[in-house]
């Protein structure tokens, strides 16, 4: 058998997507290992408009794949599609590869907004109408299912592994240190109130952490007062290791940044300021404040213990699943 990974981390200025990739494949591990996949990028445009009219075996291969995955994040757009700006990058061209692609986890770009002609028209040719497609929230099931193919809400395949034993081992109380996150795009700044966060977290905790999750986010936190001595964290592979060294909690805006702490069993707390961590905590009960409770609420918070209890539909999960094994 045959498959593409269309990997969501290529060409990526979010480092969440790659929390959410490597999340897929863990989660996808029996599907991925026991087909012969190739890797190409949704971001970014793989073929140009030469190579699809001359085609070659590469091209061939890409058309005739029996699994086309789609790995996860935000990028159902209801009005973005096909421009330069747009997280899953569809053009009439390469209709062909991305024919019966089936989604893994995916989430909404554009909210609640009504989807235009043209990015329903593309989503019903690409989108397979043999498989269930996996989606992370309610909103993104409406929406597929709007487009007259089925769809199933698994939650995130980043919180999959996040069973009841595995909170059970989330501690409770307060750590020393805490690793932060602000959001640094232009409609998720809020100046005031993150400002309010970033002086809570300097009354309550010794040493502080900064986990840079996309392009944007270092300028805006440079912004803010009160954050040069605050270290940076730019790898998932350093952030790990802050996370596993212990006596550490995480706080902040970006909502794969705090499930990948809860990954690695480290005290979250999701400041939720859109749609997807909302939908996260409908769904999932991840541990959120809305920020508009920052100044209430989250030095109370910090200073409580609370115990991590995410919930899976492990039913969904499995059903979606087992269309491939």
């Amino acid at each position: 058998m045959t498959g593409i990974i269309f990997d969501t981390a290529i060409c990526t200025s979010n480092l969440g997507d790659e929390v959410i990739l490597d999340a897929i494949r863990r989660n996808m591990k029996e599907v991925f290992d026991n087909n012969f996949m190739l890797r190409l990028s949704t971001h970014s445009s793989n073929f140009s408009f030469m190579q699809m009219m001359r085609k070659n075996k590469k091209i061939e291969y890409c058309a005739n794949a029996d699994y086309k995955f789609i790995c996860g994040t935000n990028l159902i757009s209801q009005k973005r599609i096909g421009k330069v700006n747009a997280q899953w990058q569809i053009h009439l061209s390469n209709i062909p590869v991305l024919k019966n692609s089936i989604l893994v986890g995916a989430g909404t770009t554009d909210g609640g907004e009504k989807m235009d002609f043209y990015a329903k028209y593309l989503y019903k040719k690409v989108l397979s109408d043999k498989y269930m497609h996996s989606v992370r929230d309610e909103l993104t099931k409406r929406v597929v299912e709007s487009l007259g193919v089925k769809a199933i809400n698994t939650g995130c395949p980043t919180l999959w592994e996040l069973t009841p034993e595995h909170c059970m081992e989330i501690k409770k109380s307060k750590s020393e240190n805490c690793i932060i996150s602000v959001s640094g795009y232009a409609d998720q700044k809020n100046e005031s109130r993150d400002q309010t966060f970033i002086d809570i977290v300097n009354r309550n905790y010794n040493n502080i952490y900064v986990w840079i999750q996309t392009t944007e986010d270092e300028k805006y936190l440079d912004s803010l007062k009160g954050t040069e001595n605050i270290k940076r964290i730019y790898s998932l592979s350093m952030f790990r290791e802050v996370l596993r060294k212990g006596d550490v909690d995480y706080i902040g805006t970006r909502l794969h940044g705090g499930v990948f702490a809860m990954q690695n069993k480290v005290r979250s707390l999701i400041i939720s300021i859109d749609h997807r961590a909302e939908g996260f905590h409908e769904k999932n009960n991840i541990p959120i404040i809305r920020r508009n409770e920052i100044e209430t609420d989250l030095e109370r918070l910090i200073n409580s213990d609370f115990e991590t209890r995410v919930i899976n539909d492990y039913d969904s999960i499995n059903k979606f699943r087992s269309q491939f094994i």
